[in-house]
Parts: structure tokens; sequence; C-alpha cells
């Protein structure tokens, strides 16, 4: 018996040696991605505090700038960029370890998002802007809307968490110390792209109308790379406590605040979006039948129709 557990001991031993190994050998993946960044895409690069991020602006007028979820990218805005565009001026862009940007400083948390996309509007000298963030960019809306900032004008936040969040177990497997790395590395390798697959059905409740090959195509080319994933996994871990700093400033919110959510999303994202209009005294609730997750997609004149009133809203 006692051969077995030392065998056991050892081998568990050797596993995580080959794991932290594998994480080693990646690690520049980890940092900076492993999808070459060609014309076929759009945007330009900037650095902010260390980071190469991807961005795009389109159009001339008013200034709006999109933030994406947790994964995601510029692509994710796609319904919406060329409506905007004709009379705003758009401003998009990959956040830290997400599409084309790095990860090389970034401590995967909430309050460093909204640092970031608050000099993000200083260095592209962005003013009286209108700031939409879907799910996780959502989430940083609300926090950046806790950060004065006289250059915001009102804040758009769609079916995004704001008080609470519950990890997937997956999520704090691969974002363990030592051993994270490797992990992610290895389920890049092979089954991410199924993962990929079966997450986004769920967020679209199943709707494959919208859930079109072209699309996964796209989303499994930028989100199975090792640093998306890893991305994915701290940013699931840290979540719900970055939550907890953040939303006992809400109540301080001054600024308007539009909460769209879909009522086939989570419960407790329903939850948090009713919770935030009824704490916040210029926020307004808009909640769509038959919507799930990503409302860009499903209900994209909703969300223009509120967006294009924000730009004529006098604060």
């Amino acid at each position: 018996m006692k051969r077995v557990v030392n065998f056991l001991i050892y081998f568990l031993i050797l596993i995580v040696i080959a794991f932290f190994i594998t994480g080693l050998i990646y690690n520049n993946e980890i940092k900076n991605g492993s999808l070459t960044f060609t014309s076929n895409w759009q945007g330009e690069f900037i650095d902010i505090d260390g980071e190469k991020i991807r961005y795009l602006q389109q159009g001339k007028g008013p200034d709006i700038l999109l933030i994406h979820g947790m994964p995601g990218s510029i692509e994710d805005w796609q319904p919406i960029i060329d409506s905007l565009s004709t009379n705003h001026k758009i401003t998009a862009f990959d956040r830290p370890a997400n599409g084309f940007s790095t990860a090389n400083n970034y401590d995967y948390t909430l309050k460093a998002n909204a640092i970031l996309a608050n000099k993000l509007i200083d260095k592209l000298q962005l003013d009286s802007v209108i700031v939409v963030g879907h799910s996780y960019g959502g989430s940083i809306a609300a926090t950046m809307a806790t950060i004065k900032n006289n250059k915001i004008k009102s804040f758009v936040i769609v079916a995004s968490a704001l008080y609470q969040f519950y990890p997937e177990t997956l999520f704090k497997i691969t974002s363990a110390p030592v051993v994270g790395k490797g992990i992610t590395t290895l389920i890049t390798k092979t089954v991410a792209a199924k993962k990929i697959e079966e997450g986004l059905l769920h967020a679209f409740a199943g709707n494959r109308a919208i859930l079109t090959d072209n699309f996964l195509v796209t989303r499994t080319q930028l989100w199975s790379q090792p640093k998306v994933f890893y991305s994915v996994s701290n940013e699931q871990v840290n979540y719900a406590q970055n939550l907890s700093e953040a939303s006992p400033n809400y109540k301080n919110i001054n600024k308007k605040i539009s909460i769209l959510i879909g009522d086939k999303d989570r419960v407790f994202t329903i939850e948090d979006c009713k919770r935030l209009k009824n704490e916040v005294i210029n926020a307004e609730l808009l909640m769509l039948e038959n919507t799930a997750h990503y409302i860009q997609f499903e209900r994209t004149d909703e969300l223009l129709k509120i967006i294009k009133k924000h730009v004529t809203y006098n604060e």
C-alpha cells in the first residue's frame, strides 16, 4: 500500500512539473497571443502602460466607446458599428489579453480595465463620451462610473453582472498558481473549440440563426488563444471580489445610465440589473423579452435606439 501511495505522490509531482514547464514554454502566447494580425483584421495599435492595445475608430461626430465582454473583441460590436458611425465617432478596442491586445502587465481585474479605458479616452482625445459595455464590459463601465472623469457623458450597460458572479470550476483550475498556464495551454490545444461553441450556444439560448458558422469560426480563432482562455479564467475568479469592491460606490453615481437585459439571461444577472436601476438615481432599465445574452446581435435596433438617445441627452 505504501508503494502505491508513494507512486501516486511521485506521479502527481511529475504532472505538476509537466504543467509548470508547459506554462513556461507557452508563456509568450499567454502574454502576446498565438494569432497573427493580418490585413484580414480591422484596427491599429496603441501602447497603454506597456500593453499593445488594438483599437478601431470609425465615423465622425459625438464619441461612443464600446467595451466588449469576457472573452471578446472588437468584432463583438459589428452589428452596430456601421450604423452608429454614420453620425458618431465610434471607438472599439480589444481589452488586455483579448483579440490582438497583449497581457504583459495585466492583473485581470475590473479596476485595471476601468483605468485602461480612461487612459484610452485621454490618449485618443475623446470627449463627452458615451461608454457602452457588454457583459464584463458593462461591469467595467459600472466601475468607471464610480471614478470621476469629466470626459464621460453617460453609460449604457448591456447584460452585465454588477453585484454577484459565480466562476466555473474549470476556470478555478486553469487560474491556479504554478499549473494554471500549463493546463490552459493543454485545453486550448485540444478541446477549446468545443467549449467555445457550447458557451456561445448557451449565451444565445440555442439560437442557431445568429450563431452562424462564420461567427463561430471567427470567435474560435480569437478565443482559443491561450492568453484569452487564461484571461477568462482569472477574470472569472476575480469577478465576485471585484464587484464587491466596486458596488458600494454605485450609490454615488450621478451620470445617466441605461441598463439593458434579456429575460433569457442568467437569473443573477437579471437581479443585478434590476438592483442597479433601483440604486442609481439617473438609471433606467429596459427588459427585453425572448432575448438572451448578446443583445447587440439579438436586439440590435433596441440597443441602437438607446445609444442614440444618450447622444441627445442633456446632462
